[in-house]
């Protein structure tokens, strides 16, 4: 066989084998060889005889019980701080004490280790509610209850007592207490707290003149002289200044004095008995 012929036979073999001559043709190179990918071991099932340890049900660690407890909000403040004047309010409403002439003087804060509610963060103890005219008792009260009080008695009591017989001279005021931790009336300070426990009441026993004479707190139902016309007037025209006045003719509690206070009401209501 001659040359030619050979030459002949070995270009008909490469033709013959189409994936060579494209690969020698296009010059891709060989596909990259890709190392197959490990698949996950299956963990071995725990036999049914060994059953994990049972739970306590607790979410939480029991070591975390030992570290201390975050309270969720801040608790309430205590009904008297809720009543703390400002260092403004304050100053001026013992600024017009002193303008009214009330002897009076600023005592330390008030509190109660068993009732948290009861006090008065800015007390003031009375001692003459105007030149000559004594607080018998000396009570302890927020400044704005002693101001009340104050201006009762100079525009109102005192004018009324110049109508009793003989034009006596009011010389002193007879109190029960100012301040003083308890409920509603007297007693347990276990339910709803008086207004006396917040220095926002004083109660008034009676009054004392320049001749001797005293108008004392009494039921006036039987009565028809001038000392009956004197505290129906007085007993009248406190709820000019106090929110809340009984007193006789109120609630059998309330037949020897007259109880007085500021205690705020929606819409300015007062109750007056």
């Amino acid at each position: 066989m001659g040359r030619r012929a050979l030459l002949s036979l070995t270009l008909a073999a490469a033709l013959a084998q189409p994936g060579m001559a494209q690969d020698a043709g296009s010059g891709a190179l060989p596909p990259l060889a890709v190392p197959p990918i490990p698949r996950p071991e299956t963990p071995a099932l725990v036999p049914a005889d060994d059953k994990a340890p049972p739970s306590s049900g607790a979410l939480i660690p029991p070591e975390a019980y030992d570290q201390p407890v975050i309270p969720l909000g801040t608790p309430r403040p205590a009904a008297f701080e809720t009543l703390r004047e400002s260092d403004f309010d304050h100053a001026a409403c013992r600024l017009g004490l002193v303008m009214l002439g009330v002897d009076h003087a600023e005592v330390p804060p008030l509190t109660d280790p068993d009732q948290r509610d009861c006090g008065i963060a800015r007390p003031v103890e009375l001692r003459a509610i105007q030149p000559g005219i004594t607080v018998e008792g000396s009570p302890v009260l927020r400044c704005d209850t002693a101001r009340a009080l104050a201006l009762w008695l100079r525009e109102m009591v005192v004018p009324a007592a110049s109508r009793l017989p003989g034009s006596p001279r009011l010389t002193s005021v007879i109190t029960g207490p100012g301040y003083a931790c308890r409920g509603v009336v007297g007693g347990s300070t276990g339910g709803r707290i008086s207004e006396h426990a917040l220095g926002n009441a004083i109660d008034i026993a009676g009054f004392g003149f320049d001749d001797g004479s005293r108008v004392e707190i009494a039921p006036t139902a039987d009565r028809g002289d001038l000392a009956a016309a004197f505290q129906n007037a007085v007993q009248g025209s406190a709820c000019l200044y106090f929110t809340t006045v009984l007193g006789p003719g109120s609630n059998a509690a309330h037949d020897d004095h007259l109880h007085l206070d500021i205690k705020a009401r929606q819409g300015g209501f007062r109750l007056c008995q």
